[in-house]
Protein backbone atom coordinates (compact mmCIF):
# COMPACT_ATOMS: atom_id res chain seq x y z
CA UNK A 1 0.00 0.00 0.00
CA UNK A 2 1.20 3.20 -0.83
CA UNK A 3 1.22 6.56 1.46
CA UNK A 4 0.16 9.87 -0.48
CA UNK A 5 3.43 11.71 -1.14
CA UNK A 6 4.50 14.75 -1.45
CA UNK A 7 2.94 16.96 -4.84
CA UNK A 8 4.28 19.82 -5.27
CA UNK A 9 1.76 22.82 -4.88
CA UNK A 10 -0.93 20.63 -3.95
CA UNK A 11 -1.39 20.68 0.05
CA UNK A 12 -3.86 19.10 2.44
CA UNK A 13 -7.26 21.05 2.93
CA UNK A 14 -9.72 19.74 5.07
CA UNK A 15 -13.67 20.25 3.73
CA UNK A 16 -15.42 22.31 6.02
CA UNK A 17 -18.59 20.59 5.22
CA UNK A 18 -17.90 16.94 5.73
CA UNK A 19 -14.69 17.05 7.20
CA UNK A 20 -12.90 14.83 5.02
CA UNK A 21 -9.01 15.59 3.88
CA UNK A 22 -8.17 16.73 0.16
CA UNK A 23 -5.77 17.63 -1.65
CA UNK A 24 -6.08 21.82 -2.67
CA UNK A 25 -6.55 20.55 -6.74
CA UNK A 26 -9.74 18.78 -5.64
CA UNK A 27 -11.32 21.69 -3.55
CA UNK A 28 -13.52 24.52 -4.49
CA UNK A 29 -14.84 27.73 -2.53
CA UNK A 30 -18.47 28.07 -2.23
CA UNK A 31 -20.27 30.98 -2.50
CA UNK A 32 -20.93 31.60 1.08
CA UNK A 33 -16.75 31.59 1.48
CA UNK A 34 -16.44 27.58 2.62
CA UNK A 35 -13.43 25.26 1.18
CA UNK A 36 -15.18 22.16 -0.15
CA UNK A 37 -15.02 18.99 -1.99
CA UNK A 38 -16.74 18.47 -4.89
CA UNK A 39 -19.56 16.46 -3.04
CA UNK A 40 -20.39 18.85 -0.81
CA UNK A 41 -20.17 22.18 -3.09
CA UNK A 42 -23.28 23.81 -4.72
CA UNK A 43 -23.97 26.88 -6.46
CA UNK A 44 -25.76 29.71 -4.71
CA UNK A 45 -29.75 29.65 -4.75
CA UNK A 46 -31.29 31.69 -7.98
CA UNK A 47 -33.73 32.90 -5.19
CA UNK A 48 -30.81 34.51 -3.50
CA UNK A 49 -30.82 37.00 -6.39
CA UNK A 50 -34.97 37.83 -6.61
CA UNK A 51 -35.20 41.69 -5.36
CA UNK A 52 -38.76 43.12 -4.43
CA UNK A 53 -39.94 45.60 -7.21
CA UNK A 54 -41.63 48.60 -5.72
CA UNK A 55 -45.29 48.19 -5.27
CA UNK A 56 -47.74 51.27 -6.60
CA UNK A 57 -50.13 51.16 -3.34
CA UNK A 58 -51.64 54.77 -4.39
CA UNK A 59 -55.16 54.49 -5.32
CA UNK A 60 -56.18 55.65 -8.83
CA UNK A 61 -58.47 58.29 -8.96
CA UNK A 62 -59.55 59.00 -5.75
CA UNK A 63 -62.50 61.05 -4.31
CA UNK A 64 -63.54 62.17 -1.19
CA UNK A 65 -65.80 59.94 0.74
CA UNK A 66 -69.40 60.49 0.57
CA UNK A 67 -71.56 62.44 3.43
CA UNK A 68 -73.92 60.08 4.56
CA UNK A 69 -77.57 60.67 3.73
CA UNK A 70 -80.40 60.81 5.74
CA UNK A 71 -84.10 59.18 4.33
CA UNK A 72 -86.68 61.43 4.69
CA UNK A 73 -87.26 63.79 7.47
CA UNK A 74 -85.73 62.55 10.64
CA UNK A 75 -87.84 64.43 13.22
CA UNK A 76 -91.41 65.96 13.70
CA UNK A 77 -92.62 68.51 16.71
CA UNK A 78 -95.56 67.39 19.78
CA UNK A 79 -98.48 68.99 18.24
CA UNK A 80 -99.87 69.51 21.82
CA UNK A 81 -98.72 69.06 25.00
CA UNK A 82 -98.11 65.67 26.81
CA UNK A 83 -98.01 65.14 30.60
CA UNK A 84 -95.79 62.98 32.13
CA UNK A 85 -96.50 59.63 31.98
CA UNK A 86 -98.41 59.62 28.59
CA UNK A 87 -98.04 56.88 26.37
CA UNK A 88 -99.72 58.39 23.61
CA UNK A 89 -99.27 62.10 22.57
CA UNK A 90 -100.09 64.05 19.27
CA UNK A 91 -97.08 64.85 16.68
CA UNK A 92 -97.56 66.92 13.66
CA UNK A 93 -96.58 64.09 10.95
CA UNK A 94 -96.06 60.60 11.87
CA UNK A 95 -94.76 60.30 8.60
CA UNK A 96 -91.74 57.77 8.08
CA UNK A 97 -92.48 56.57 11.89
CA UNK A 98 -93.18 53.16 12.15
CA UNK A 99 -94.13 50.31 14.65
CA UNK A 100 -90.67 48.99 16.43
CA UNK A 101 -88.59 52.88 15.50
CA UNK A 102 -86.51 53.92 17.99
CA UNK A 103 -86.80 57.56 19.31
CA UNK A 104 -86.17 59.99 21.29
CA UNK A 105 -88.38 63.11 22.74
CA UNK A 106 -87.06 66.06 23.88
CA UNK A 107 -89.23 66.75 27.19
CA UNK A 108 -89.13 70.29 28.85
CA UNK A 109 -86.34 69.76 31.65
CA UNK A 110 -84.11 69.59 28.24
CA UNK A 111 -83.22 65.58 29.27
CA UNK A 112 -83.68 62.71 25.46
CA UNK A 113 -86.48 60.52 26.61
CA UNK A 114 -85.13 57.46 24.63
CA UNK A 115 -88.31 54.65 23.91
CA UNK A 116 -89.67 52.92 20.96
CA UNK A 117 -92.83 53.26 18.69
CA UNK A 118 -95.77 50.76 19.93
CA UNK A 119 -98.11 51.66 17.48
CA UNK A 120 -99.33 54.37 15.53
CA UNK A 121 -102.92 54.65 16.19
CA UNK A 122 -102.98 58.15 13.46
CA UNK A 123 -101.30 60.52 11.45
CA UNK A 124 -100.55 62.94 13.91
CA UNK A 125 -100.31 60.68 16.98
CA UNK A 126 -97.73 58.02 18.30
CA UNK A 127 -97.90 55.33 21.19
CA UNK A 128 -94.86 54.34 22.86
CA UNK A 129 -93.58 51.49 25.04
CA UNK A 130 -92.13 53.57 28.30
CA UNK A 131 -94.25 56.37 29.15
CA UNK A 132 -92.93 59.74 28.91
CA UNK A 133 -90.80 60.77 32.58
CA UNK A 134 -92.58 64.44 32.28
CA UNK A 135 -94.04 66.34 30.20
CA UNK A 136 -93.53 67.40 27.07
CA UNK A 137 -94.19 71.48 25.34
CA UNK A 138 -96.32 71.63 21.81
CA UNK A 139 -93.44 71.93 19.47
CA UNK A 140 -91.03 69.69 21.49
CA UNK A 141 -88.75 67.69 19.10
CA UNK A 142 -89.37 63.83 18.34
CA UNK A 143 -86.32 62.15 16.70
CA UNK A 144 -86.72 59.06 14.94
CA UNK A 145 -82.80 57.11 14.50
CA UNK A 146 -84.38 54.18 12.90
CA UNK A 147 -84.81 56.57 9.82
CA UNK A 148 -80.91 57.05 9.52
CA UNK A 149 -79.50 55.31 6.19
CA UNK A 150 -76.66 53.45 6.91
CA UNK A 151 -72.96 54.87 5.13
CA UNK A 152 -73.00 53.99 1.01
CA UNK A 153 -69.78 52.08 0.12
Amino acid sequence: MSVPGYVPGDHWRDCQVCGFRYRASQTFKRWDGLITCSFDWEPRHPQDFVRGRRDRQNVPDPRPEPVDTIIGPLTTTVSATAAAGSVTFSVASSTRFIAADHIGVMLDSGELHRTIIQSIPSATSITVTAALPGSVSSGGVVVNYSAVSEPSL
